[in-house]
């Protein structure tokens, strides 16, 4: 299975970052809020697997902010999807930064298989999130 990454610049985002966000999230997060230097989306010959909203905090550094796969494309697909995410990282920075709630089980298992660590630990309107690095 081959993945493709589509980039968008903030401008381009536009369009498309409610409705990506509530396709994983099911809440609405209006795209006014958006912060980005770029966001991506990973597809493949079945169609969109699933985004991520990346903000560079220097030249060698990238935080994720918002994403995830599509429900209906769970398994295999976002496995793949996330590894071009990953991909696309290392060849751009020395570094990735995320944010993602203590309920959030699966994702933490996925990132860590693929090398994040946890370095910190924010709350923010009564909820934990756990702060992970990977460095390449």
């Amino acid at each position: 299975m081959s993945v493709e990454l589509l980039y968008f610049t903030p401008e381009e985002w536009v369009k498309y970052s409610e409705d990506s966000h509530v396709a994983v999230f099911k809440e609405i997060r209006r795209s006014s809020l958006d912060r980005i230097t770029y966001a991506l989306a990973a597809i493949d010959s079945k169609g969109p697997i699933g985004y991520v909203t990346c903000r560079e905090t220097d030249e060698e550094s990238l935080y994720w902010q918002y994403g995830g796969a599509l429900e209906h494309r769970y398994g295999v697909a976002a496995y793949r999807g996330f590894e071009a995410f990953i991909d696309q990282a290392e060849k751009n920075y020395k570094r990735v930064t995320t944010l993602v709630s203590n309920e959030n089980i699966k994702y933490l298992h996925l990132l860590m298989k693929f090398g994040f660590r946890v370095i910190g630990l924010r709350s923010f309107n009564g909820e934990v999130f756990l702060e992970l690095l990977k460095s390449f």
